[in-house]
């Protein structure tokens, strides 16, 4: 384990300098209300966490995963303008080519 840059010997012989400059009534009182502060924090940080998983879920994937209705297998696209009824078109022709019925 290593808290910024200092091991589990280093930590000890802070924590040691602490019980014999505070007495051990305040080092006790100390301990208790960091791991209280410490709690709190985890508490708090599990929160957020589950709060940004909750919207994510919500949010399902990504846009860019998703794909929109009109282009989805399976989805026939749907005709904008039919031939017919274009300002610019010529006479029907006797014998029209098979093709489109309608513009894309």
């Amino acid at each position: 384990m290593n808290i910024m840059g200092m091991g589990i010997p280093e930590l000890g012989v802070i924590l040691l300098v602490a019980f014999l400059v505070l007495g051990p009534g305040r080092a006790i009182d100390m301990a208790r209300s960091s791991g209280k502060i410490m709690g709190d924090l985890r508490r708090s940080f599990g929160d957020v966490t589950s709060a940004m998983t909750v919207e994510t879920m919500d949010q399902g994937t990504p846009t860019q995963d998703r794909t929109p209705d009109a282009q989805a297998p399976g989805v026939p696209m749907r005709a904008e303008t039919p031939l017919e009824d274009s300002d610019d078109h010529e006479p029907p022709a006797e014998n029209p080519e098979p093709g489109p019925e309608y513009k894309v």
